[in-house]
């Protein structure tokens, strides 16, 4: 899994867990609402019956001593009274009636409007009779009784209302409680996902580095979590292990120097002791050979220490060229003079043209390069055979064909021939090295603007072609 898609996950999960948690609230909170406006309707009719039943009373009071005293104020408040009655008939009347009370409701209006029609036929000059009263008090309990029988069937659907706001109350808190709790698994979920993909293997990923760093150079890093640090820790192992292997091999550079300082060191040291101070020397014609011996072993021994530290500078680019035009007849022809003494078994060929060649070079490193290809041509022809140097100008470039009747090379490993430490399997038991020549010889070419090819096949020799590019003017400077 790579980071975006847990991240996308992550927020998408999230995302959706909030908005199931505020869609439930949201229902429970309007639920609620509803409920809750239905219980204070019902509250606010309850008041009005209530409110009702105390004018009723107030009137009935207020008809009981009108007809006692005749009294203006009090028909005054008896009037008001019923103002206040028929105004709280149209508060009932204007609010919403259930099925369940409207029979009720009606039936209280009835028995209220019955109680006025009385009282109003019975208002005279004449104070009411005893027949009067007690007809009004009928009607006044007929009209209680209606009101109380509706004030029953209101707060039976009250506490009805009340029930189902105590349910949707426990569901609402029950939908916070789940939502709370799931919105909590999802975040722990989440959480856990990135500790088990992200922070242990960063932290393993760390571990490994400082490891390394602290100079155990086996630590690995364990290749878990997601894809980008399952590539950085495969990166960081490949890093590694080429490490490793550069740093073996950089131990086998050292041991193949040290053995091969140690021939002519034996050699000179071999001579030496012929040439004691405590021993006369030997006579001229054995002198001779003796000196020429050192001085070849010599040599040998400085070509060795310079071609490492000509390695060395190379791999830290720094790597100093001083250009001069020289002709590349005299280039080949100076490196096949210098080889020619040593390589008696093989022949030294030498194939030039005829005009000058003219080559803008650092004439060191490029017979460096020479140096390097006709010694590997004369080691990996072990059976003796010829050996071809040519020179030739082909358009913009000149090029110097290195040829031989060796062991040649497979294709599979001519890719690899100019890697550093590469070491061919078929001709590593031909003659010693550490792979490090033609590697140094491509390097060199390439500074010079040029480059090496080469043309081989097994049991038929090697063609390896230095090719350089011509001076601008063609000329010699």
């Amino acid at each position: 899994m790579k980071l975006k898609t847990l991240a996308a996950a992550s927020t998408v999960s999230l995302a959706a867990l909030a908005l199931l948690t505020a869609s439930g609230l949201t229902l429970g909170t309007a639920a609620m609402h509803r409920e809750v406006t239905c219980l204070f309707h019902m509250v606010r009719e309850v008041r009005t019956i209530m409110e009702l039943e105390v004018h009723m009373l107030s009137h009935e009071r207020e008809s009981a001593r009108v007809a006692l005293t005749q009294r203006p104020e009090h028909a005054h408040a008896r009037d008001a009274a019923e103002r206040e009655m028929r105004r709280w008939i149209e508060e009932l009347r204007a609010n919403p009636v259930t099925a369940d009370n409207a029979h009720a409701f009606r039936a209280a209006e009835t028995e209220v409007a019955r109680y006025l029609d009385a009282h109003a036929q019975g208002e005279g000059a004449t104070p009411p009779s005893t027949a009067d009263l007690a007809a009004s008090a009928r009607e006044a309990d007929r009209a209680y009784a209606a009101l109380e029988r509706l004030l029953a069937a209101k707060l039976d659907e009250s506490r009805v209302v009340r029930a189902r706001v105590d349910r949707v109350l426990g569901l609402s808190n029950a939908m916070s409680v789940g939502a709370a709790v799931a919105l909590l698994a999802g975040i722990l979920l989440t959480l856990w996902q990135l500790s088990r993909c992200l922070y242990r293997p960063l932290l393993a990923l760390r571990a490994a580095i400082d490891s390394y760093g602290a100079g155990s150079h086996d630590a690995r890093a364990p290749q878990g979590g997601l894809d980008e640090l399952r590539e950085m820790a495969v990166a960081f192992n490949e890093m590694a292990a080429a490490l490793a292997e550069q740093r073996r091999r950089q131990l086998g550079i050292l041991a193949s120097v040290a053995h091969d300082l140690r021939n002519p060191l034996a050699a000179l040291k071999l001579t030496v002791d012929r040439l004691r101070p405590d021993r006369p020397l030997p006579a001229e014609e054995q002198l001779r050979p003796m000196l020429a011996r050192i001085g070849r072993e010599a040599a040998r021994c400085d070509r060795m220490l310079t071609d490492l530290i000509d390695i060395a500078r190379i791999e830290g680019g720094e790597l100093d060229l001083r250009h001069e035009v020289r002709d590349a007849r005299d280039l080949a022809r100076e490196v096949v003079e210098l080889y020619r003494p040593a390589a008696t078994a093989h022949e030294l060929g030498l194939s030039l043209p005829e005009e000058p060649v003219p080559l803008r070079c650092d004439p060191v490193r490029i017979e460096q390069v020479l140096n390097n290809l006709v010694a590997n041509a004369i080691k990996y022809s072990p059976g003796g055979g010829a050996v071809q140097v040519a020179v030739a100008r082909e358009g913009a470039e000149v090029s110097i064909a290195v040829s031989d009747r060796g062991v040649g090379i497979p294709d599979e490993e001519q890719r690899r021939l100019f890697e550093r430490y590469f070491r061919a399997p078929s001709s590593g038991g031909v003659a010693p090295g550490v792979g490090l020549g033609l590697w140094a010889a491509r390097r060199i070419a390439e500074a010079h603007g040029g480059r090496i090819d080469v043309r081989s096949a097994p049991g038929e020799g090697s063609t390896f072609t230095l090719r350089l590019p011509t001076p601008s003017d063609g000329t010699p400077a």
